[in-house]
């Protein structure tokens, strides 16, 4: 299985896993899973465009170029950025107050984020 398809494979684990979380009442641990579910995402359209960003930044910077080219949305970019503030705050902050609405606002983002970059590397294929 290529890198592509195995990091796609991986989002959709994550996405689950973050499901599970949010289910058990464990808000930190779906914004994390629901983060890296986009983050994996991302990855494997950048890969399949020929582009390897080192940091999580780089991930979101690279990806809006493609707003410009038409492949992604504003809306996009904010759910991943989104995901990735609320990521670092969830896992580093000491006190963190999340809640069910938050969660689940951030779960809704990240399967619209994850269908759409399958349908692209789909489309790619």
């Amino acid at each position: 299985m290529n890198e592509i398809k195995a990091r796609l494979i991986k989002s959709r684990r994550y996405l689950e896993m973050a499901h599970h979380d949010q289910e058990d009442g464990f808000f930190e641990g779906a914004v994390s899973h629901a983060y890296y579910a986009m983050f994996h995402a991302a990855k494997a359209f950048l890969e399949l465009n020929d582009k390897s960003p080192r940091t999580h930044k780089g991930v979101i910077l690279q990806l809006g170029q493609y707003v410009k080219l038409g492949k992604l949305s504003k809306d996009e970019i904010r759910s991943i950025t989104h995901g990735l503030t609320a990521r670092v705050k969830c896992d580093y902050d000491v006190e963190v107050i999340i809640d069910e609405g938050e969660v689940s606002e951030l779960l809704n983002e990240a399967e619209h984020f994850i269908d759409k970059i399958d349908s692209l590397v789909k489309g790619a294929y």
